[in-house]
């Protein structure tokens, strides 16, 4: 059923429907959004409506729109389904991250089985992943990002995984981590804090961690992050059913969410403050400020190249002034997220239980001695030469051997052969 009045699209709630009735404004816009598959007669349902952006869906394609635009399009809300025997599948897109080696191929083959796409990304030799999980009304496209240590620009998977995570807004990322290395993978999170979209962490490999001694109080981590943490166990198919249940309950906002976004370091404060508001009014819709802010003070040429195209000249400058004056800013961004991922661990993650030695430590505490360290390199390195000249100097003289008597055995053969082939070959 059809709602007879007529409302912009901006007042519209998440996943409610409306049918485009006209586009207000100048003549630019409605070819403009005509480009992006938005015209009068199409259905749009809202996926997410934020302060200043909102996410509409025109049939499987998601387009952002700024809200000053969204009130142009003056939409007929459709409150019931006409003639619909069962509702509609909700079509949700969800971007698997993580470093190369922490188990999202798993992951990603369990969820999706053979409704996999395998192909690559546009422009890209980077292989891109695609497939699709359907659980009850729910229909979820699944993306499986590039692996990447880090957000920068300096290689393609870090580029693709970033881009994709600005461009398309995702429902929710799921970011596996490495529970032998949470202080690396900790990092990576600090990054995609700052992109904005819902996060949802997964910590992959618990087992190997306590082989290791190592204890992950994912309680303890969830509360100290403020986003949800599923244990898990991929290779063994453990934690993955929790891990799609507890995502759907993010995307669906039965989270509390209240992520804690790694800062700056305290002495860069207010050169963080000032550059935020100089860039404010000039930041694209799409790409949040804060992050915007923080890889201006890294220096990444991307990113420096773009702004400085938006922001008119003297402010440029302004902001280069601050930058020059502050020159370690990259230390205080990085200083920053070493001190919140060593206050996120030191009460979340325990290593070796009490009385407990790993066999490497063990190893360790009789090398590092010099009364057994010191003679025990010395054996290794007599070892060494002895395997060099007791073994290798016999095989080298075989060698040398085989190879004079092959070539003489092909000197007759090559005889017709001019004399700079007959070197060539034998020599």
């Amino acid at each position: 059923m059809t709602d007879t009045q007529q409302y912009p699209v901006t007042s519209l709630r998440k996943g409610e429907v409306g049918v485009i009735r006209k586009i207000t404004g100048d003549a630019s816009l409605p070819s403009r959004l005509a480009g992006m598959g938005i015209a009068p007669a199409i259905h749009l349902k809202v996926i997410r409506n934020q302060s200043n952006l909102i996410i509409v869906q025109a049939a499987e394609t998601r387009i952002v729109l700024g809200k000053e635009e969204a009130s142009r399009i003056i939409v007929q809300k459709i409150t019931e389904p006409a003639a619909a025997k069962a509702p509609p599948k909700e079509l949700l897109l969800l971007a698997l991250a993580g470093q190369p080696n922490v188990g999202k191929s798993t992951v990603f083959n369990i969820l999706t089985g053979l409704s996999q796409h395998v192909g690559n990304w546009p422009g890209k030799t980077v292989e891109k992943k695609e497939g699709i999980h359907v659980s009850g009304n729910t229909r979820v496209r699944l993306v499986d990002l590039p692996g990447t240590y880090n957000l920068t620009s300096f290689s393609d998977e870090e580029r693709i995984a970033r881009d994709f995570i600005l461009k398309e807004h995702p429902d929710a990322i799921i970011l596996l981590m490495n529970a032998a290395a949470m202080e690396r993978s900790l990092y990576l999170l600090s990054e995609f804090l700052l992109l904005g979209s819902p996060i949802i962490i997964a910590v992959n490999m618990i087992d190997v961690a306590e082989k290791q001694g190592i204890q992950i109080d994912t309680r303890a981590l969830e509360k100290k992050l403020g986003i949800p943490v599923v244990p898990m166990i991929a290779t063994k198919n453990k934690g993955i059913d929790k891990l799609f249940s507890r995502t759907m309950e993010l995307v669906e906002g039965k989270f509390a969410y209240h992520p804690h976004v790694p800062g700056v370091s305290e002495d860069h404060l207010h050169l963080y403050d000032t550059l935020t508001q100089l860039m404010t009014p000039h930041v694209p819709l799409n790409y949040p400020i804060p992050w915007i802010t923080t890889k201006i003070m890294e220096g990444d040429a991307e990113i420096w190249d773009m702004m400085s195209k938006l922001i008119p000249e003297d402010i440029w400058n302004n902001i280069q002034s601050e930058l020059s004056a502050h020159e370690d800013s990259l230390r205080s961004v990085v200083g920053g997220r070493y001190d919140w991922i060593e206050e996120i661990t030191r009460n979340t993650v325990s290593r070796f239980r009490m009385g407990q030695v790993v066999m490497t430590d063990r190893i360790d505490h009789v090398l590092t001695q010099p009364c057994f360290g010191i003679p025990i390199l010395l054996a290794i390195l007599g070892f060494v030469f002895f395997l060099t000249y007791a073994v290798g100097a016999p095989l080298q003289g075989l060698m040398e051997h085989g190879i004079r008597s092959l070539s003489h055995w092909l000197g007759p053969m090559l005889s017709s052969f001019p004399s700079w082939s007959q070197h060539l070959i034998q020599d």
